[in-house]
């Protein structure tokens, strides 16, 4: 396969390629493309000769200033650029792939008082660095952004001298950047705004001349990348916190204890062999059409999961399902479609139940609604005897619970960075 070298120039790698073979643009942004001496190195173009080596394509890369190597795929010049979070502009000429790279973008300033959510009417002064994915995030949401500048360094500068009140900036990127920078040009707070993935815009011309193309570049992503989930210490502990303030009391739900005791006597002879052809009915089911599913509907109607659904409706998407199992890891109630009807062989099921203690899972990207999520599980009792009965599941939508910081002001607070 193809080995990209950078010359001093930045200009279009000398070999000869194939009919065929891929042209990709991208720009300078440590630590996913980066200068390492002639060459051209970091974790997204790791990835890339990971995945063309599987899938035997041959491709070549140029390293141009990014407005440049976004207009050229537009002009049908070349057939993508990297590394790019999803962007209107793109829409019309070019389609994003699953995610090499996952940012945690942050606003940093002097200020305690975390940014708006949109930009319109605030008289916030925002920069950003020119062409950026930051920037064109802000302009989509109504921030006016200016100064614009070439540099991180140069946002650090303007923050410290009181130009602007906040940038936007990936963290992992800005603290490569604080390494280089004097100690009083450090911002004072960081408030978290989102995960971000970051992914390559294939040209649609191209995917139309190569119909299976994009399937395949993303089935052999995600073998080819380290893990994403990893979050940190205090971003667990304010996941844990919020769960505990606002669902925790869920599981002692009377109408949901009977709805799960009621379920352990009705199968408590079920045989192993009849859980498995129980669970490869429902996996059937998601295949057919929502009037063909005889037990998936059975679960998804029953009072208790229609109260799920109203209460996972009244946290405005934090939280993206509910499951609540019976003792063997069936599903009792949800509040949406899972892709099992047992749950028993999992991690978030059995951790909670045998150990009575809540579970965290780690940190989970879902391409359908392309949305980052962790489950928090935790079991649920006899009000009786006190044994473990079932377990309840949430998923939280990590990018709104990190952003919800006015839940305990006297706890979870600004971070600095």
């Amino acid at each position: 396969m193809l080995r990209v070298l950078m010359l001093p120039l930045l200009i279009l790698l000398a070999c000869t390629t194939q009919a065929g073979s891929i042209r990709l643009n991208t720009d300078i942004f440590p630590p996913y493309q980066v200068r390492e001496g002639d060459r051209l190195a970091g974790s997204s173009v790791k990835a890339l000769a990971c995945i063309f080596d599987a899938m035997q394509v041959e491709y070549e890369i140029r390293v141009l200033p990014w407005e440049r190597a976004i207009q050229e795929v537009a002009d049908g010049k070349a057939e993508g650029f990297f590394s790019a979070t999803r962007m209107n502009r793109a829409s019309s000429f070019a389609t994003l792939s699953a995610p090499l790279a996952l940012e945690k973008w942050y606003w940093f300033s002097n200020s305690a008082s975390r940014p708006p959510s949109l930009g319109l009417g605030s008289s916030l002064r925002v920069a950003g660095i020119r062409g950026s994915n930051e920037v064109e995030w802000l302009q989509q949401h109504g921030y006016r952004v200016d100064p614009l500048v070439s540099g991180t360094g140069q946002l650090l500068q303007l923050l410290q001298r009181d130009r602007v009140d906040a940038f936007l900036a990936d963290q992992q990127t800005l603290r490569i950047e604080m390494t280089r920078q004097p100690t009083v040009l450090r911002p004072r707070f960081a408030h978290f705004q989102q995960y971000t993935t970051l992914g390559v815009y294939f040209s649609n011309h191209y995917i139309g001349r190569h119909p299976d193309f994009l399937e395949r570049f993303n089935n052999h992503v995600f073998g080819c990348l380290p893990e994403f989930g990893v979050l940190r210490a205090d971003e667990r502990q304010r996941l844990h916190r919020l769960h505990d303030t606002l669902f925790d009391r869920w599981r002692h739900e009377p109408a949901l204890i009977a709805a799960v005791a009621e379920q352990n006597q009705r199968n408590q002879t079920l045989s192993i062999q009849q859980i498995e052809q129980l669970d490869q009915q429902w996996r059937q089911e998601q295949r057919l059409p929502a009037d063909q599913r005889p037990l998936t509907n059975r679960i998804l109607n029953t009072p208790l999961a229609k109260w799920l659904r109203a209460k996972q409706a009244e946290h405005d998407g934090v939280i993206s399902e509910i499951i609540v199992t019976d003792q063997q890891g069936l599903n009792v109630a949800i509040s949406e479609p899972t892709t099992d009807y047992w749950q028993g062989d999992e991690t978030k099921f059995a951790d909670p139940f045998f150990s009575d203690q809540p579970y965290m899972s780690t940190l989970n990207y879902d391409q359908s609604t392309r949305r980052f999520q962790v489950h928090v599980s935790t079991s649920i009792h006899d009000p009786q005897g006190g044994a473990v009965i079932g377990v309840l599941i949430i998923g939280l939508d990590i990018e709104k619970a990190l952003r919800m910081e006015d839940l305990e002001p006297h706890n979870i607070k600004a971070e600095t960075p």
